[in-house]
């Protein structure tokens, strides 16, 4: 990684010379949002589209884990460095395919916030100037600690722009041939994944913490993560329905690998909402609700969770639209009641193909 770090910090610098372009669980303790100073002068068109016709350098979770396994002051500077190319890249993309997006979609005002959030985060980093030495990394850190936490909502701000649409287009988006918006969803919302991966590993190891590389556990128990997530997945249930089921967890509490916590945590509470909604409505007018299981297996080369309920399942007629974005098995009056509550239990058609999303990340 090291190699390839330096080598793509020389193209970006060569190609630049060249140019003249200008300008809840242990995680990155992110500071309040910092000013926003951009200078009008630097924001060129041409710069956002050469940005946008590179490409992106995947990067492992292995070499997340040997890169910042020993933290030092060099290999901060050399990490930012590259993140300092790598992260326009990736917003760059992701500016050029949220305005090309059709069915008038770009132009509701919830994507029109994200391409603006998405740009100004571009010029802030392209503004931001070479790292040169530590004292410059530092304050690149809490540049993209900054930039992380305004991208908080966007996952919210794109499921309302597009349910917007839907309403509107609904058959038009559902059965057009010319546009496919799962695809377009996987990609973006994977590129989204990536972002913030990079930057909260980037941000965290300059505050390593005991047993994690950044925010990777050497050791993440998903037992343990199942437990949090049944304990706020139930809180969330009795918000909307005054009642939750009991969840049985079976698997040893010692089977560890290394993963991301807070990864595996969504897959969780995604899955177990779902499955608490099935079975409060399907058993509305029982004594008792029956209970949902969790089942953690470790296999020779994997480990191996399912979450079975007795919610009814999923209608035949439902199961070619699964994974799509727009799916939903959720009561559409609940979205207005929703909108109440600080956590809604259902209704966006996102969990699912996000947790999916999530389980391939790596």
């Amino acid at each position: 990684m090291l190699k390839r770090l330096t080598r793509s910090l020389n193209v970006c610098k060569i190609f630049c010379q060249d140019h003249r372009f200008s300008g809840d669980f242990p995680a990155p303790r992110f500071r309040s949002q910092l000013p926003i100073r951009l200078d009008p002068k630097a924001r060129s068109h041409n710069d956002l589209l050469f940005f946008a016709l590179q490409q992106s350098s995947p990067v492992t979770l292995r070499e997340m884990i040997e890169f910042g396994s020993d933290p030092h002051p060099q290999s901060q500077l050399l990490i930012g460095q590259f993140l300092r190319h790598e992260l326009p890249v990736r917003l760059a993309h992701r500016v050029r395919d949220l305005k090309r997006l059709p069915f008038g979609l770009a132009e509701t005002d919830a994507i029109q916030g994200v391409i603006q959030l998405y740009e100004q985060s571009f010029w802030r980093i392209r503004q931001f100037g070479d790292l040169r030495n530590s004292e410059h990394e530092k304050g690149f850190c809490e540049l993209l600690a900054d930039i992380y936490q305004r991208h908080n909502t966007v996952q919210q701000s794109v499921a309302t722009g597009l349910r917007d649409v839907m309403r509107r287009n609904r058959d038009q988006v559902l059965h057009g041939e010319q546009f496919d918006f799962s695809k377009f969803l996987d990609r973006f919302y994977m590129s989204r994944i990536s972002i913030r991966m990079l930057i909260s590993q980037y941000v965290a190891i300059h505050d390593q913490q005991e047993g994690y590389v950044g925010i990777i556990a050497r050791k993440c128990r998903p037992v343990a993560v199942a437990r949090d997530a049944v304990e706020d997945a139930q809180q969330v249930c009795r918000d909307h329905y005054a009642v939750a089921p009991e969840v049985h967890v079976v698997g040893s509490n010692e089977l560890s690998l290394s993963f991301v916590p807070s990864h595996l945590y969504y897959m969780f509470f995604e899955l177990l909402k779902n499955s608490m909604r099935a079975v409060v409505e399907r058993h509305a007018h029982c004594h008792h609700l029956p209970k949902i299981t969790i089942v953690v297996a470790e296999g020779a080369e994997d480990v191996s969770i399912k979450i079975s309920d007795e919610g009814g399942g999923i209608p035949r007629s439902g199961m070619n639209r699964l994974w799509t974005y727009s799916y939903t098995t959720a009561d559409q009056q609940m979205d207005q009641q929703d909108r109440d509550f600080r956590v809604p239990m259902a209704g966006f058609g996102h969990g699912l193909p996000l947790s999916r999303l999530y389980a391939r990340y790596f």
